[in-house]
């Protein structure tokens, strides 16, 4: 028997006869095609490929984002699926329970994607473990711990458009530096699987929110209640410092209403006084200048109760991308159109989402909110 040299590396390189057929397989048995060898991993990473597969599979595709909330005595943290674009039954289901651990499992970060996750209920730090899961395909990684004795945050980074790659950014205490308000940075690294020290020690203020950083634009944002807030610039790895607005006069401290990102800006609110339905959204200028006043926004006329803002998104109507706000009030989650002032509810036989327990409507606010949307990432 004899083969044919000279045709095989013609046909092992027919990059679109593979694509026609991994064009037709489910999500989940592509994901696990990448794993067959380095020119498929390749191949299905490609952005064209993404996009391409994701038009004529749209029935695989949702984008929305999970509200978790904890509740006394429970292992794992309650989660539900809020998806707001896509096909909604291919939403992934609210648990992560397919994840293995006695302290129980809480979401900690979210990108493009991926969760970031960790032990819920530690009694110290030892005994905490961090994750990285798919929950569209229920798979899940185990970090390695982070080389610290205190992490301040931690942040998951990924972006299929520019590497089938993700990172971990964790702010750490420093141990060179104990005695001051000093941080060190800590990355993670999907290629290499390991830990590695980032540049200097950096200052970091009490009044920084670590608890929640917002990607965006290839950097990590984390809000803060004084005249600063931060920036970790995640390829030249450097630390920035972004202007805030002045706070209210007769006022001694920020109150923040939402920090979050849609369509690579930042977006601000802030709620000062006893009438919280009226306050204006703030837009960050691209080079971090200064904020800029981007809606003012007046729902008196249009909702009689206490609400949070969970989220700002754009959503393309037409050949326009029409700004709305999720907002969640009393037994009710509305979509507030900021451009045409107008405003809808959303009927639970459309977002399933349960209110147990929820006897003032507010469980939720914009700290408890993770943005996901179904990739093909093999983790």
């Amino acid at each position: 028997m004899s083969f044919d040299t000279e045709s095989e590396p013609k046909l092992l390189n027919d990059n679109d006869a593979i694509s026609s057929i991994l064009i037709r397989l489910p999500l989940k048995t592509l994901i696990q095609c990448k794993l067959v060898c380095k020119w498929w991993h390749n191949l299905i990473s490609d952005p064209v490929f993404i996009a391409t597969y994701s038009r004529r599979n749209p029935q695989h595709y949702v984008s929305g984002f999970y509200l978790q909330k904890f509740l006394l005595l429970k292992l794992y943290s309650e989660l539900e699926f809020f998806p707001y674009e896509g096909n909604h039954d291919a939403a992934p289901k609210p648990s992560l329970s397919f994840i293995e651990d006695n302290n129980g499992v809480c979401i900690r970060d979210s990108c493009n994607g991926l969760l970031l996750c960790s032990s819920f209920r530690c009694s110290n730090e030892e005994e905490r473990k961090y994750y990285i899961c798919q929950p569209t395909t229920k798979q899940y990684f185990s970090l390695p711990k982070p080389p610290c004795e205190k992490v301040v945050a931690i942040n998951i980074v990924c972006n299929l458009k520019r590497s089938p790659y993700y990172q971990v950014v964790c702010i750490c205490d420093s141990k060179t530096l104990p005695n001051f308000k000093y941080c060190e940075v800590k990355i993670y690294h999907s290629r290499t699987r390991s830990w590695r020290d980032s540049g200097n020690p950096c200052i970091i203020k009490d009044d920084i929110l670590f608890e929640r950083g917002i990607y965006s634009n290839g950097a990590i944002h984390w809000v803060g209640r004084g005249e600063k807030s931060l920036r970790f610039d995640v390829e030249n790895e450097l630390m920035h410092w972004i202007p805030m607005p002045a706070i209210k006069d007769g006022w001694t401290e920020r109150r923040i209403g939402y920090f979050g990102e849609s369509r690579g800006n930042l977006y601000l609110i802030e709620n000062y006084g006893p009438c919280s339905s009226t306050f204006d959204v703030m837009e960050m200028k691209m080079d971090y200048s200064s904020w800029t006043l981007k809606y003012h926004v007046d729902l008196q006329s249009l909702i009689l109760q206490r609400f949070n803002v969970l989220q700002i998104v754009h959503e393309k109507v037409g050949e326009k991308y029409e700004p709305l706000m999720v907002l969640k009030g009393q037994g009710n989650f509305m979509l507030y159109n900021m451009r045409e002032n107008g405003i809808m509810k959303l009927s639970y036989s459309t977002f399933p989402v349960k209110d147990v327990g929820d006897s003032n409507g507010l469980w939720y606010n914009w700290e408890a909110v993770f943005p996901y949307t179904n990739s093909l990432w093999y983790i």
